[in-house]
């Protein structure tokens, strides 16, 4: 089986979450408690019938910082995940990329592999296990999806929350101190490699743009 994790706001949810879906797929949410995002999860609701389980948390909005709201969120989503380790894999899915069909075909033994490869002896005493896989741009990951195994969601988000939150604050206070503004992958990148897991090219996914009919929304 594997689990699908969707967080942040359901706005412009699109039927590319289809192809994801089946009866060996449970599906854990996180969102946000106002008019126009429920509109959309109520359209989430539908997608049921597609996969073995949909659990849906909805929670009035905690911050206003959009990264915090986001990252907060997914930390949600992966908490109400009660077995964790019955998953082959987890999928992150970010719900409003513009596309009809993402391209995506699971294989983390073969990219590992291939990784290994390539970067010989660097991997040599790192289990695929400790890695997580998605699209990499000149070293930060795009957080929008990925995937990995359920001992890397747990490195990352399985934490007493005032754990988790402390280290959400220090990482952007020393990106803000560094760099002044910064892009969210930055941070996205430091929570994963400083929880011990590292970034592997997953080299069958190609991610779309974002849908920007509510583009206010997401500002």
């Amino acid at each position: 089986m594997k689990a699908v994790v969707i967080s942040g706001l359901i706005i412009d949810l699109s039927d590319n979450i289809i192809p994801f879906l089946d009866k060996e797929t449970d599906v854990f949410v996180h969102t946000w408690d106002f008019d126009e995002n429920l509109k959309w999860v109520n359209k989430l609701k539908r997608y049921k019938k597609y996969c073995n389980s949909l659990k849906i948390i909805i929670e009035p909005e905690k911050f206003k910082l959009k990264l915090f709201s986001y990252v907060y969120s997914t930390y949600k989503a992966v908490n109400s995940i009660e077995d964790i380790d019955k998953y082959e894999y987890i999928i992150k899915f970010k719900p409003n990329l513009d596309a009809i069909r993402i391209q995506y075909k699971y294989n983390l033994r073969g990219f590992f592999n291939k990784a290994k490869i390539q970067s010989r002896p660097l991997l040599n005493n790192i289990k695929k296990e400790e890695c997580i896989y998605g699209s990499i741009y000149y070293r930060t990951l795009d957080e929008r999806m990925f995937t990995g195994y359920p001992y890397g969601f747990k490195k990352i988000f399985k934490l007493p929350y005032e754990k988790f939150y402390k280290k959400m604050v220090d990482i952007n206070s020393n990106f803000i101190e560094k760099y002044g503004d910064y892009e969210g992958s930055l941070f996205w990148t430091e929570l994963i490699e400083s929880s011990g897991l590292t970034l592997i090219q997953d080299l069958n996914l190609k991610l779309p743009n974002n849908k920007n009919f509510n583009k206010k929304l997401y500002e």
